[in-house]
């Protein structure tokens, strides 16, 4: 495992695959770590691409900083850890509430954002996350078998036990703070008026079963407000990279080949 290190100090894990010039930069879920990515990775063809994959502050095997929360805050430390890859550009793949950040990402730094892929993408407003199940989903904090049951609800295609048992581990090393403090920000934050600005090239993947982000929450949500981008759907539920990862590493190879 390597580190990026911040510019507030705090150390963000990472991993690299390939060696190819076009950067892949992944962002894992609430309560993921960078090996969520593992079952699509066993589909992707990585000829001419570097996947580079990180643990949220808070998440994994990155440090546990009580701050730092804010979409500004996490799309700072994925470039410290583009950064870190010398990747000067990128194509950021954002899964579920990661998807709002990779979208802030093309706000911050649009010269960097060669593309990006919102996968079963969070919106840049605000999700009707009721209390009760913030509470609910916060209190599992450290508890590998209980957060395994919040993304069980969300799967609807066959996944073998061991991909649920390997996240039930990597959630449970996220703090009860990383994962309270990003489900507020998904809750309340908003940069929705900073998308008419974005010009990046956007492909949004979701999935028909999907009842969190649905077709139409993402068409109306996430693909509406950007000027580029398009949506395209599985027969899946949200958990997307690994329910359908085949088809999910399909669609991120023609994505990137239409950017030539």
């Amino acid at each position: 495992m390597k580190f990026a290190q911040t510019k507030d100090g705090t150390r963000i894990a990472y991993a690299t695959r390939g060696e190819g010039p076009l950067t892949l930069l992944f962002l894992h879920g609430w309560s993921g770590s960078g090996a969520y990515f593992d079952e699509t990775f066993k589909y992707l063809d990585l000829t001419g691409l570097r996947a580079v994959t990180f643990d949220l502050r808070g998440h994994g095997d990155s440090d546990q900083p009580k701050h730092g929360y804010s979409d500004a805050d996490i799309a700072q430390d994925a470039l410290a850890v583009a950064d870190a890859v010398q990747a000067e550009q990128l194509i950021a793949v954002g899964f579920s509430m990661s998807g709002r950040f990779a979208q802030y990402l093309s706000v911050l730094a649009p010269e960097r954002v060669r593309g990006q892929v919102l996968v079963a993408g969070c919106p840049a407003s605000p999700v009707p996350i009721s209390e009760e199940i913030r509470a609910d989903w916060v209190a599992r904090a450290g508890d590998a078998e209980r957060l395994t049951q919040v993304t069980a609800m969300f799967i609807t295609k066959p996944v073998e036990p061991s991909v649920l048992e390997q996240f039930g581990r990597q959630a449970a090393k996220a703090t009860a703070m990383a994962l309270d403090e990003t489900l507020k920000l998904c809750m309340h934050a908003s940069f929705a008026d900073r998308l008419a600005a974005i010009q990046t090239p956007t492909l949004v993947v979701g999935g028909i079963h999907d009842p969190i982000f649905t077709p139409e929450v993402l068409a109306q949500g996430v693909v509406a407000p950007l000027r580029r981008a398009r949506l395209a759907l599985l027969d899946s539920n949200h958990e997307i990279p690994i329910e359908q990862p085949r088809e999910l590493a399909a669609l991120l190879q023609a994505f990137v080949a239409g950017l030539g």
